[in-house]
């Protein structure tokens, strides 16, 4: 089998993003570098207009923010590889990716001329779920789940071709598998045994999920700036979060026009750290 750096010319990690969660950007690309540190991939991550630094990850500007596919389309022209590899920008990698059978599932795509590959399986499988192995399988034709926004492998002219201007991502995953119903797509069987283990998602509705603040403290990572309220059970105290989140993020964003963001400083607790130890 051909290892994951044979792909290293075709394949892109391209991370769907905006500019309201670049608060998100420095964690992802903090457990991105830990536990995928040898990606052979060039990382492109799409932004509106802030300006971001990296030797690694590759800012994809798009300008004003005209919603989920409209920015994709555009962002895609900027990118010569012809195959995808899906992120968003609240997919937090909380484990060390399998190269070897990233690898394998990679050739088996490539081989097969799979229009996609999804990464993530579902909760539960279709009836008609057509098994290839012990790891993954074929989706249905008439499934409702081939365009689910999971990490997932897409040839980079089927998506173009499926993506629809003005839709968000929700609008995609619910009116997009028709669009390839025809094209062979494979998804995973079981979550447990997918190559690339992240947290799906860090960021519901606008506010941080307590397993990924919890993953963030574990790793010592400090998100900054922080003004995303935490997620609540409560219905009535979400609604009020969201409302002065809403007010926090236009003061953050209005300040962060100003400076550029760097994904590849260590976090600023560490900082803090370090510069206790020396003084």
């Amino acid at each position: 089998m051909p290892e994951l750096k044979a792909f290293a010319s075709s394949v892109a990690v391209v991370v769907s993003s905006c500019d309201p969660f670049f608060d998100a950007w420095r964690p992802f690309a903090f457990f991105f570098r830990k536990n995928w540190a040898d990606c052979p991939f060039p990382i492109y991550l799409i932004v509106n207009r802030l300006r971001v630094r990296s030797k690694v990850v590759q800012p994809i500007s798009v300008g004003p923010d005209r919603g989920w596919a409209s920015n994709m389309i555009s962002a895609l022209q900027s990118i010569p590889q012809p195959y995808l590899l899906y992120f968003q920008e609240d997919y937090f990698l909380n484990g060390r990716v399998n190269d070897s059978l990233l690898a394998e599932d990679f050739a088996y795509a490539f081989d097969n001329n799979a229009a996609s590959f999804c990464f993530h399986a579902r909760g539960q499988l279709e009836p008609n779920f057509q098994p290839l192995n012990g790891r993954f399988g074929v989706v249905p034709p008439d499934s409702d789940g081939r365009t689910r926004l999971q990490v997932t492998l897409w040839k980079k002219e089927v998506l173009q071709a499926t993506l629809r201007s003005g839709e968000s991502a929700w609008d995609m995953e619910a009116r997009g598998s028709e669009r390839t119903r025809d094209l062979l797509s494979l998804s995973y069987l079981r979550r447990r045994d997918r190559p690339i283990p992240y947290l799906m998602s860090a960021i519901v509705r606008g506010l941080w999920t307590a397993e990924a603040l919890a993953l963030c403290a574990e790793a010592g990572f400090e998100i900054q700036p922080r003004f995303r309220s935490v997620q609540s059970d409560t219905a009535w105290r979400r609604r009020l979060r969201r409302g002065i989140d809403r007010l926090r993020l236009a003061l953050a964003l209005a300040r962060q026009q100003s400076d550029v963001i760097d994904l590849d400083s260590p976090s600023p607790e560490r900082n803090l750290s370090r510069q206790r130890r020396s003084a």
